[in-house]
């Protein structure tokens, strides 16, 4: 018992040292980019020797993963609860719902996502953002399939694939490139487009 209460402190201590490397790598890569984000430079933002962070991180690129895993975590976080929702509404009112959830956990994020995305870590790794491609998947899976009864399966899953595309990059790129479109404009065109796509869908092949 004595040992385990011993270690406990230690274990605590090393969540801590991990979170606050983790902390100030997204820090130091948000405010001054990829290059200046090394290893020594990011230990010094720590606090700790750069000997401590090679404790928890092999090398750079596995701690900066782990900072956009950190941003997917959020993300998810911030859209789950709205997927959910959305579930239960007609289909207009839940896309328009689950586009502006998006770009509101891509807007909370807009300083590290727009160095992630300038290192292309984001994208790159398809593992981190998979959890969130599946989420939107399914519900853009069962929302057609509700509402579009008559699609074949070929064309249920070309559809599905194509929204999940475009509410994928669309946002990151209006969120990242902040054009002179304001926000409720371009979520209603994006709508628009979607629900063409999706009333469309399957009608080139019938007679």
């Amino acid at each position: 018992m004595s040992s385990v209460r011993r270690r406990a402190p230690q274990q605590e201590r090393s969540r801590r040292t991990v979170e606050r490397i983790i902390d100030a790598a997204a820090r130091v890569l948000e405010r001054e980019g990829d290059r200046a984000a090394t290893t020594n430079r990011i230990a010094q933002e720590a606090g700790v020797s750069p000997g401590s962070l090679y404790q928890y991180f092999s090398d750079r690129d596995e701690l900066l993963l782990e900072v956009s895993h950190r941003f997917v975590a959020r993300f998810e976080a911030e859209l789950l609860p709205v997927l959910r929702t959305a579930t239960r509404e007609d289909p207009l009112t839940a896309i328009t719902r689950v586009l502006n959830a998006i770009i509101d956990a891509l807007e909370s994020q807009s300083s590290l996502l727009r160095a992630l995305v300038a290192r292309q870590s984001f994208g790159r790794h398809e593992a981190v953002t998979r959890a969130i491609r599946a989420r939107v998947t399914d519900f853009v899976f069962q929302t057609l399939a509700v509402h579009r009864p008559d699609l074949v399966a070929e064309d249920l899953e070309r559809v599905t694939w194509t929204f999940v595309e475009l509410t994928q990059l669309l946002p990151v790129r209006y969120v990242l490139d902040q054009p002179n479109v304001p926000r409720q404009a371009f979520v209603d065109d994006l709508v628009r487009l979607l629900a063409v796509h999706a009333v469309e869908a399957g009608r080139s092949g019938q007679a």
